[in-house]
Protein backbone atom coordinates (compact mmCIF):
# COMPACT_ATOMS: atom_id res chain seq x y z
CA UNK A 1 0.00 0.00 0.00
CA UNK A 2 3.07 2.11 0.19
CA UNK A 3 3.54 2.48 -3.64
CA UNK A 4 3.95 5.59 -5.04
CA UNK A 5 1.12 6.58 -7.73
CA UNK A 6 2.52 7.40 -11.17
CA UNK A 7 2.36 11.10 -11.86
CA UNK A 8 2.30 12.34 -8.28
CA UNK A 9 5.05 14.95 -7.27
CA UNK A 10 6.50 15.69 -4.07
CA UNK A 11 6.76 19.27 -3.65
CA UNK A 12 8.08 21.40 -0.93
CA UNK A 13 6.46 24.31 1.00
CA UNK A 14 7.59 26.52 4.11
CA UNK A 15 10.24 23.66 4.28
CA UNK A 16 8.33 21.00 4.54
CA UNK A 17 7.94 18.53 1.80
CA UNK A 18 4.69 17.21 1.09
CA UNK A 19 3.92 13.97 -0.53
CA UNK A 20 1.97 15.69 -3.00
CA UNK A 21 1.19 19.23 -4.96
CA UNK A 22 -2.20 18.86 -3.60
CA UNK A 23 -1.09 18.65 -0.41
CA UNK A 24 1.85 21.32 -0.46
CA UNK A 25 -1.15 23.00 -2.32
CA UNK A 26 -3.89 22.67 0.68
CA UNK A 27 -1.31 23.48 3.54
CA UNK A 28 -0.30 26.67 1.51
CA UNK A 29 -3.96 27.79 1.41
CA UNK A 30 -4.62 26.56 5.42
CA UNK A 31 -1.04 29.00 6.39
CA UNK A 32 -2.87 32.07 4.28
CA UNK A 33 -6.53 31.49 5.85
CA UNK A 34 -5.03 31.45 9.44
CA UNK A 35 -6.06 27.53 9.76
CA UNK A 36 -3.38 25.85 12.92
CA UNK A 37 -3.09 22.42 11.54
CA UNK A 38 -0.55 19.54 11.64
CA UNK A 39 1.21 17.70 8.78
CA UNK A 40 1.29 13.52 9.15
CA UNK A 41 1.66 14.10 13.11
CA UNK A 42 -0.25 10.76 14.21
CA UNK A 43 -0.36 7.37 12.84
CA UNK A 44 -3.77 5.26 13.48
CA UNK A 45 -3.42 1.20 14.00
CA UNK A 46 -6.18 0.29 11.88
CA UNK A 47 -5.04 -3.35 12.54
CA UNK A 48 -2.75 -4.53 15.23
CA UNK A 49 0.42 -6.89 14.35
CA UNK A 50 -0.61 -10.42 14.99
CA UNK A 51 1.29 -13.74 14.39
CA UNK A 52 -0.23 -16.26 12.03
CA UNK A 53 0.40 -19.94 11.68
CA UNK A 54 0.56 -19.26 7.83
CA UNK A 55 3.88 -17.42 8.16
CA UNK A 56 6.94 -17.48 10.11
CA UNK A 57 7.56 -13.55 11.35
CA UNK A 58 4.78 -11.47 12.88
CA UNK A 59 2.11 -9.64 10.43
CA UNK A 60 2.94 -6.09 10.81
CA UNK A 61 0.10 -3.63 11.53
CA UNK A 62 -1.91 -2.11 9.50
CA UNK A 63 -1.34 1.38 9.87
CA UNK A 64 -2.52 5.04 8.33
CA UNK A 65 -1.34 8.37 8.73
CA UNK A 66 -3.58 11.31 8.54
CA UNK A 67 -1.79 14.00 5.60
CA UNK A 68 -3.95 16.93 8.15
CA UNK A 69 -5.18 17.14 11.43
CA UNK A 70 -7.03 20.44 12.04
CA UNK A 71 -8.49 20.13 15.97
CA UNK A 72 -10.57 16.78 15.52
CA UNK A 73 -10.92 17.26 11.64
CA UNK A 74 -8.66 14.60 9.49
CA UNK A 75 -8.51 16.01 6.22
CA UNK A 76 -7.07 13.43 3.53
CA UNK A 77 -5.85 15.10 0.06
CA UNK A 78 -6.12 12.25 -2.77
CA UNK A 79 -6.39 13.53 -6.24
CA UNK A 80 -7.06 9.75 -7.45
CA UNK A 81 -8.21 6.62 -5.43
CA UNK A 82 -6.35 3.33 -5.80
CA UNK A 83 -8.02 0.46 -5.08
CA UNK A 84 -5.69 -0.31 -2.19
CA UNK A 85 -7.01 3.00 -0.87
CA UNK A 86 -10.31 2.63 -1.22
CA UNK A 87 -10.07 -0.61 1.45
CA UNK A 88 -7.79 1.32 4.00
CA UNK A 89 -10.56 4.00 3.85
CA UNK A 90 -12.93 1.75 5.06
CA UNK A 91 -10.63 0.27 7.54
CA UNK A 92 -10.63 4.22 9.01
CA UNK A 93 -14.11 4.92 9.08
CA UNK A 94 -14.44 1.44 11.01
CA UNK A 95 -11.56 2.85 13.07
CA UNK A 96 -13.23 6.67 13.65
CA UNK A 97 -16.48 4.82 14.40
CA UNK A 98 -15.10 2.38 17.00
CA UNK A 99 -12.60 4.94 18.46
CA UNK A 100 -12.66 8.38 17.60
CA UNK A 101 -16.65 8.87 17.37
CA UNK A 102 -16.61 12.82 17.31
CA UNK A 103 -13.57 12.92 14.33
CA UNK A 104 -14.74 14.31 11.34
CA UNK A 105 -13.09 13.00 7.96
CA UNK A 106 -13.01 14.65 4.44
CA UNK A 107 -11.58 13.61 1.59
CA UNK A 108 -10.35 15.96 -1.04
CA UNK A 109 -9.84 15.76 -4.58
CA UNK A 110 -8.92 19.81 -5.39
CA UNK A 111 -7.98 23.32 -3.57
CA UNK A 112 -10.44 24.70 -4.95
CA UNK A 113 -14.40 23.24 -4.33
CA UNK A 114 -13.16 20.67 -2.48
CA UNK A 115 -11.53 22.05 0.04
CA UNK A 116 -13.82 24.87 0.61
CA UNK A 117 -16.41 22.60 0.83
CA UNK A 118 -14.63 20.59 3.73
CA UNK A 119 -13.69 24.27 5.31
CA UNK A 120 -17.12 26.06 5.03
CA UNK A 121 -19.14 23.51 6.77
CA UNK A 122 -16.12 23.93 9.71
CA UNK A 123 -15.31 27.84 10.37
CA UNK A 124 -16.95 28.68 13.53
CA UNK A 125 -15.20 25.28 15.11
CA UNK A 126 -11.89 26.87 13.77
CA UNK A 127 -12.70 30.06 15.29
CA UNK A 128 -13.50 31.73 11.47
CA UNK A 129 -16.87 34.23 10.63
CA UNK A 130 -17.13 34.89 6.79
CA UNK A 131 -17.45 38.65 6.36
CA UNK A 132 -18.98 40.12 3.55
CA UNK A 133 -18.80 43.19 2.28
CA UNK A 134 -20.31 44.84 -0.83
CA UNK A 135 -18.11 46.35 -3.46
CA UNK A 136 -21.44 48.92 -4.30
CA UNK A 137 -21.39 51.75 -1.98
CA UNK A 138 -24.54 53.44 -0.33
CA UNK A 139 -25.13 56.77 -2.18
CA UNK A 140 -25.57 59.22 1.11
CA UNK A 141 -22.90 56.96 3.50
CA UNK A 142 -20.28 56.39 1.25
CA UNK A 143 -20.59 52.97 3.31
CA UNK A 144 -20.85 49.53 1.97
CA UNK A 145 -24.52 48.38 1.03
CA UNK A 146 -23.35 44.90 2.75
CA UNK A 147 -21.37 44.41 5.34
CA UNK A 148 -22.49 41.02 6.95
CA UNK A 149 -21.28 38.50 9.55
CA UNK A 150 -22.23 34.82 7.94
CA UNK A 151 -21.16 30.76 9.45
CA UNK A 152 -20.19 29.88 5.98
CA UNK A 153 -19.63 31.34 2.64
CA UNK A 154 -22.80 28.71 1.76
CA UNK A 155 -24.99 30.75 4.40
CA UNK A 156 -23.64 34.09 2.67
CA UNK A 157 -24.73 32.92 -1.13
CA UNK A 158 -28.19 31.75 0.22
CA UNK A 159 -28.89 35.21 2.24
CA UNK A 160 -27.66 37.37 -0.70
CA UNK A 161 -29.51 35.57 -3.81
CA UNK A 162 -26.31 34.77 -4.87
CA UNK A 163 -26.52 31.78 -8.01
CA UNK A 164 -23.22 29.62 -8.78
CA UNK A 165 -21.09 27.25 -6.81
CA UNK A 166 -18.61 28.60 -4.59
CA UNK A 167 -15.05 28.12 -6.50
CA UNK A 168 -11.57 28.92 -6.22
CA UNK A 169 -12.24 32.36 -6.32
CA UNK A 170 -14.09 32.73 -3.22
CA UNK A 171 -10.78 30.74 -1.65
CA UNK A 172 -8.69 32.88 -3.03
CA UNK A 173 -10.52 36.09 -2.20
CA UNK A 174 -10.21 34.34 1.53
CA UNK A 175 -6.61 34.33 1.22
CA UNK A 176 -6.44 37.83 0.30
CA UNK A 177 -5.59 37.09 -3.31
CA UNK A 178 -8.71 38.49 -5.04
CA UNK A 179 -11.69 41.08 -4.65
CA UNK A 180 -14.94 41.00 -5.08
CA UNK A 181 -16.23 38.16 -6.13
CA UNK A 182 -20.16 37.76 -7.45
CA UNK A 183 -19.93 41.61 -6.42
CA UNK A 184 -18.58 40.79 -2.61
CA UNK A 185 -15.20 41.21 -0.58
CA UNK A 186 -14.68 37.72 0.88
CA UNK A 187 -12.60 38.20 3.80
CA UNK A 188 -12.19 35.40 6.98
CA UNK A 189 -13.00 36.89 10.41
CA UNK A 190 -11.43 36.12 13.56
CA UNK A 191 -14.02 35.18 16.76
CA UNK A 192 -13.85 33.54 19.93
CA UNK A 193 -15.14 29.63 20.21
Amino acid sequence: MGERIKGVVEKEYNSVKYRSTLEADTAEILDKLGVKFEYEARKLTLIPSFHSPFQKNAVRALTYTPDFIIGNIILECKGFETPEWKIKKKLVFKYLQSHEPDTKFYQVHNTRSALLDVLDENWLYMGFAVRVVSKKLNKQTKQPVVDNIYSSVKEAMEDLNLIGKPTGSIIRSLIGAAKYIYGYDWKLKKIEV
